[in-house]
């Protein structure tokens, strides 16, 4: 049934009726018991990210996850570099409500094409250095460009707790089962829709995924590559917000999206989840 749903969801949105998608989704809470877990991300703290996508986000009170590439913010603050990228206490006002900070690497280079020493820069450096800069460690990491090997993971996963891919099976992630060393994400580009991330939404809700999204330059003007447009990001934005407060989705930061669903898997099995377990390996370093 929720297929079909989803289908005529994405048909109402597509053609404007926006009144009947709000309708459909009221119509699916009837039906369902459980409530679909979606985290919307961000890489490379760019300035469109401040200027529209936090802005934005907080017209419908909403929060995500920043990847911060620390390197390319310290580079801006020392007037070495363009004003491309936010600034720390931009980012500092976003953690502030309620936003997650996650890394991105120090200098967002190729992980593949680093050294060991090089690698552990990249993350245990641009660790310390977003806990120095905004009191707080974060556990998520995103690989930049995307580019990892299996190695390149177990390094990340030596200081994080959850890594993230650029894109990875459409971000569909298995709510029960989700690889917390491969979290899959769903990058919207100029070439999609409004109707196309909300169906996702939908389906997630019908299959028990968590829904990890990805966006990258969100722009006033004509979105090129890696870009959307600001009306795009909001209208996704826009019935993002109906369908959580019609109690189809919840959207959450991936550090708490993650926990949750760790809290949820590991009473299954009686062990405790593994950010429980961090401080002892960031104490010994």
């Amino acid at each position: 049934m929720l297929k079909d749903l989803a289908r005529k969801w994405k048909f109402a949105l597509s053609a404007g009726l926006l009144i009947v998608a709000v309708f459909l989704a009221l119509f699916v809470i009837s039906s369902k018991s459980s409530v679909a877990i979606v985290s919307l991300t961000f890489d490379d703290a760019s300035n469109t990210q401040y200027n529209n996508g936090f802005q934005i986000a907080q017209k419908y009170g909403l929060t995500g996850t920043l990847f911060v590439a620390t390197e390319m913010v310290n580079l801006r603050e020392s007037g070495t570099d363009n004003e491309w990228t936010m600034t720390w206490d931009n980012i500092r006002e976003i953690q502030a409500a309620g936003w997650e900070i996650g890394s991105h690497s120090r200098t967002h280079n190729r992980l593949s094409d680093q050294s060991n020493a090089q690698i552990t820069d990249e993350l245990r450096g641009s660790q310390r250095e977003i806990e120095a800069k905004t009191g707080i460690s974060p556990v998520s990491f995103s690989s930049p460009f995307g580019n990892f090997t299996e190695d390149i993971i177990a390094r990340v996963m030596e200081y994080y707790d959850y890594h993230l891919s650029w894109k990875g099976h459409r971000g569909r992630n298995p709510a029960a089962r989700f690889d917390p060393s491969y979290i899959g994400r769903l990058e919207v580009t100029n070439d999609m829709t409004p109707a196309q991330v909300c169906g996702e939404m939908v389906r997630a809700a019908e299959s028990n995924i968590w829904l990890v999204v990805l966006f990258h330059g969100i722009v006033d003007d004509e979105a090129g590559e890696y870009e959307v447009s600001a009306e795009i990001y909001e209208d996704i934005l826009s019935c993002t917000k109906i369908l959580q407060d019609n109690g189809l989705i919840q959207v959450e930061t991936v550090r708490n999206a993650a926990q949750r669903l760790d809290r949820r898997r590991n009473s299954l099995f009686a062990r405790p989840p593994k950010w429980l377990q961090r401080g002892r390996r960031q104490a010994e370093d």
